[in-house]
């Protein structure tokens, strides 16, 4: 493996695991808190659909890094956005 082959490996790692650590902290402070009421549901639907998308250009390019890391944070926007209508308020 080459010197860029490498940075490009390490800097695909930190930057998924920098994707999917991104959403923890909302995910957190909703079921803490038990209220969504200032978060965007329509920007995590986006986020969702947007991980399906490339999920399926991971699936033709045979990258399962892309596609599990997108996988992770589908599944975490999921549970936020089942949260934001849980806890709603108004």
């Amino acid at each position: 493996m080459t010197e860029l082959n490498y940075l490009a490996v390490v800097a695909g790692t930190v930057g998924g695991m920098l994707s999917v650590g991104a959403f923890l902290p909302q995910a957190w402070r909703i079921f803490r808190r038990r209220s969504a009421g200032d978060v965007s549901l329509t920007m995590y639907l986006a986020i969702i659909l947007s991980t399906w998308f490339w999920m399926f250009y991971a699936h033709v390019h045979d990258s399962i890094e892309l596609f599990l890391t997108n996988l992770v944070i589908s599944v975490i926007a999921m549970v936020i956005a089942a949260l934001r209508i849980m806890y709603r308020e108004g």
